[in-house]
């Protein structure tokens, strides 16, 4: 274990485990408090879509999924501002919409030496520095931005309508949290890949509210909780010769359930 930890791919996997658990188990909260679980999902299938672009255009398919992402994202929530319809309605329809365009520019790229497994399934153990730093960056504006507007997001969270009522931006933080939401998505999608990233946009926060009601100890229970898998599935994976991915997804499941039926019984 000492001489895994002394390796430097495995200690880049471990700073990232660590940003990437702040992040998630901070707006798995907020996901789930406003039923956003599908379009966390939605989001992380829509960037196939930029990322076969970038493979098209022959650009780094991180930069044209982050944009593809973020463009999506916003329109989704002009769709059930402007449209009047569910998110899951918009994201329902930008699911299927950019998952075909992606095919389609993959399709016109007759011949392309990419590998798309590792934007499908991830790869923890290849993170770069460069990596680790666009995370930090995200770390450190959204996560202020975030608590600058808490109040107001909780606000809004829980009683959308007397929210506007009360001069409550909620347009613009809805927008806010959209962006936010697509951008940790699609630095994670190199980690994790785009299969299992909804996984801990839900996973993180259902588990806190197993632990308790109060918010601020859901997200801390939260964090925590993501920390604990990636990091267990980091090892895990090492020793087992596994995809790492799906070992944290795997291992982040059955700790629910088994906290879940914990819970059950203590209140039996």
């Amino acid at each position: 274990m000492i001489a895994l930890f002394g390796s430097q791919f495995f200690q880049n996997a471990f700073i990232m485990s660590l940003l990437l658990s702040i992040l998630f188990g901070f707006f798995s909260f907020f996901v789930i408090m406003r039923k956003m679980a599908f379009l966390g999902a939605g989001i992380a299938h829509t960037a196939f879509g930029g990322v076969a672009l970038g493979v098209l255009m022959g650009i780094n398919p991180f930069y044209s999924s982050l944009v593809f992402c973020i463009v999506a994202a916003v329109l989704v929530g002009k769709l059930t501002q402007v449209g009047h319809v569910s998110y899951d309605t918009g994201i329902g329809i930008f699911f299927s919409f950019s998952m075909a365009l992606g095919v389609f520019f993959i399709a016109l790229k007759k011949a392309y030496a990419f590998d798309l497994s590792g934007y499908l399934f991830g790869n923890i153990l290849g993170v770069t520095r460069f990596d680790q730093f666009l995370v930090l960056i995200v770390v450190l504006v959204c996560i202020p931005v975030m608590f600058g507007y808490l109040h107001k997001i909780l606000f809004l969270t829980f009683d959308e309508k007397v929210a506007a009522v009360s001069g409550v931006p909620t347009q613009m933080l809805d927008t806010l949290l959209l962006v936010t939401l697509a951008m940790i998505i699609v630095i994670s999608i190199k980690i994790v890949g785009i299969i299992l990233v909804s996984a801990l946009i839900v996973l993180p926060a259902s588990f806190g509210m197993l632990i308790s009601k109060d918010y601020r100890k859901v997200i801390g229970s939260a964090v925590g909780y993501t920390l604990v898998i990636m990091i267990g599935g980091l090892v895990l994976s090492y020793y087992l010769d596994l995809p790492t991915g799906a070992v944290i997804v795997i291992l982040g499941t059955l700790i629910y359930f088994i906290t879940l039926v914990l819970s059950k019984l203590k209140s039996g």
